[in-house]
């Protein structure tokens, strides 16, 4: 019989000695993930655009990846306007990284988005965005905007609030696997739970996160 205290996993990252460097489980995930998607950039745009470009015919990938970028961009053009050229492709990449770093978990990995410092970072990508467009919009006001210590506070959550959202609900989620994994006839169950936990908060979070930070852009903005 396996208690809850033996099923839940240990709430900080494991640590490992590498000569003299020590690394996380986070910092391992968190690598594996970005030079996975750099790899798969590479390979997209060597093997496939060439070809994509010469064939006239539209293939099922190609017709996904398109939707996809046709999609954030669409969103972030209505959102931000002309900023769109900067934005959309800034948060695909933010998108794609979300993902990824959620489904590792598939893989036996602990993700690196369940690590608070790496959901922090992704906030304050978003928190400099929205500084350095608000002062081009509004120049010195967005300035004397701090002369209230209110504002100081509503623009100073903001990388806390997107950062703890996300970090709260993919730890959650990596938390009920594991306890899933401990059940009896764990066959079945973490097919099941792998969906619902893994899959749909890999895509939830992606999008819930570009579109937060869509939104605090189009209001500094207006």
């Amino acid at each position: 019989m396996i208690t809850l205290s033996q099923a839940m996993p240990d709430l900080k990252a494991r640590e490992f000695k590498i000569g003299g460097l020590t690394l996380t489980e986070t910092m391992i995930s968190f690598s594996i993930v970005v030079l996975g998607l750099i790899l798969t950039a590479i390979i997209i745009r060597v093997f496939f655009v060439p070809r994509w470009q010469k064939n006239k015919k539209v293939g099922a990938f190609q017709l996904f990846l398109e939707g996809l970028v046709s999609s954030i961009e669409n969103n972030a053009r209505e959102l931000t306007g002309p900023s769109a050229s900067f934005v959309a492709p800034v948060y695909f990449t933010l998108a794609c990284f979300i993902c990824l770093g959620t489904l590792v978990e598939m893989l036996g990995l602990r993700p690196p988005i369940s690590d608070f410092n790496v959901t922090l970072v992704l906030g304050v990508i978003t928190f400099v965005i929205v500084q350095i467009y608000g002062i081009r919009k509004k120049k010195l006001r967005r300035l004397l905007r701090y002369a209230n210590p209110l504002n100081i506070v509503t623009d100073g959550v903001v990388p806390f609030s997107l950062a703890l959202r996300m970090f709260g609900s993919v730890f959650s989620g990596y938390l009920i696997m594991h306890l899933i994994y401990s059940l009896p006839f764990p066959i079945a169950y973490p097919l099941l739970g792998n969906l619902i936990f893994t899959v749909f908060h890999a895509l939830m979070q992606s999008y819930v996160f570009i579109m937060l930070s869509m939104c605090f852009i189009s209001e500094v903005m207006e």
